[in-house]
């Protein structure tokens, strides 16, 4: 009996005309759940009071819950056209649960609506999707991804660092004078608030978004992309362009795969009458660039990743003058190393630490230790249990007054999450 993957496709194509070649069609997906046990410290006005320990049953958006419908056509000789549509279907999304927000209802993500044709000269692909560069910096082989994804926010993301009990601020006269140290109060407390999405990022060259790009057929090893197109930035819409390299090569011992990739996102103003920051010397251009390697040891299954993606942008006016924008951070940088060993296809493992600096601040490090394991019995199955501990640094700021100058200190996050993956 045929899968009702084939039955479908059947189905499908009997009630579709082809002059020539029939469409090929493919229907699928998947489903992630997981629970995520966290000790976080988060309470009431971010300052330490309250329960510190939760459990939540998430959509886990290292791989999230999604549904695919595609088809492609061959035209001529060499030559195949098709399209792939694809959306996200979850509720309690990983990165989004705290403890005031447990359940979340569920929701649609458009990921994918693309429209492709594939020649022997390269391939174009229209439509809303990944650029040039997407994914150029997790290029990985431990088969861990599921539980340790590159981004170390999707799981967790939305919880908040305690402040510890240690933290304070100095206080300093009109003159300049010091005046003594006094303990945060909730405002204060709230300033210095920090997430795990806020403390650590791996800067993937920008989300999905409407572009036209091109992939080069292969040359040697490697394939060149390049792509333009704009998305939807926090002031307005970002014309976005991006250039890609991704190459998968044999090497002594083994194999490795290598992905570098530059993008270039231009901030707007909503009001298109305006340009983007009073001053004419604020460069509106976003600057993402960098890269990762993973090699593999065929005959152990022992592998390791690397990654290293910067993040420039110049601030605005208003976070230069800003009373509680001074030293905010032109340039943040994302460090990783997993080591992984898979010694079959069954069965995988991973320990990863990652950091990114200067995300917000300058003299600031949100940083993650981990480990994961993957138990895979078929292609369609996965169970998966990992832990990660976060941490998060921020060296002594002052507001632009010089009054007021805060050394705030943060209990470390604690994620212990486990589920299971459905494909279909």
């Amino acid at each position: 009996m045929g899968s009702p993957k084939s039955i479908l496709a059947v189905a499908v194509s009997s009630l579709i005309a082809v002059p020539a070649v029939a469409a090929e069609f493919d229907v699928g997906g998947q489903v992630n759940r997981a629970v995520m046990f966290v000790e976080d410290g988060y309470a009431a006005g971010y300052l330490g009071v309250g329960s510190s320990t939760e459990f939540y049953h998430v959509d886990n958006r290292n791989s999230p819950t999604r549904f695919h419908v595609g088809g492609t056509q061959r035209l001529m000789e060499g030559w195949t056209a098709g399209a792939l549509v694809e959306v996200g279907v979850f509720s309690n999304p990983s990165n989004d649960v705290d403890p005031a927000n447990k359940s979340i209802d569920g929701e649609f993500d458009q990921r994918i609506t693309d429209a492709f044709i594939d020649t022997p000269y390269g391939k174009i692909t229209v439509g809303r999707g990944e650029g040039a560069a997407y994914n150029a910096g997790r290029v990985d082989y431990s088969g861990t991804g599921v539980v340790s994804f590159r981004n170390p926010s999707y799981l967790g993301g939305n919880l908040n660092y305690e402040l510890k009990d240690s933290s304070y601020k100095r206080k300093f006269d009109a003159n300049g004078n010091f005046t003594g140290t006094e303990a945060f109060d909730l405002q204060e407390g709230d300033n210095n608030r920090t997430t795990i999405s806020g403390s650590i990022r791996d800067f993937n060259f920008e989300n999905r978004h409407d572009r036209i790009r091109y992939d080069s057929p292969r040359i040697a090893s490697m394939v060149l992309s390049i792509s333009t197109g704009h998305g939807t930035g926090s002031e307005g819409h970002e014309s976005i362009s991006q250039v890609g390299l991704k190459s998968g090569l044999r090497v002594p011992g083994g194999r490795m795969l290598v992905g570098l990739g530059y993008s270039i996102a231009t901030r707007n103003r909503g009001e298109l009458d305006q340009r983007f920051d009073p001053d004419s010397g604020v460069n509106p251009d976003i600057k993402t660039y960098g890269g990762s390697m993973s090699y593999f040891h065929s005959a152990t299954g022992f592998n390791v990743s690397l990654a290293a993606v910067n993040y420039k942008a110049d601030l605005t006016t208003d976070e230069k003058t800003g009373t509680f924008s001074s030293t905010r951070s032109e340039l943040s940088q994302f460090r990783y190393i997993k080591l992984g060993y898979r010694p079959s296809r069954h069965h995988a493992f991973d320990i990863h630490y990652g950091e990114t600096r200067d995300r917000n601040k300058d003299d600031e490090k949100g940083s993650v230790i981990g480990a994961g394991y993957v138990w895979s019995p078929t292609e369609m199955f996965d169970l998966y249990a990992g832990a990660k501990i976060h941490s998060f640094e921020r060296g002594e700021w002052c507001t632009s007054s010089g009054r007021t100058c805060y050394n705030p200190k943060y209990e470390d996050i604690t994620v212990v999450t486990t589920g299971g993956r459905v494909k279909f």
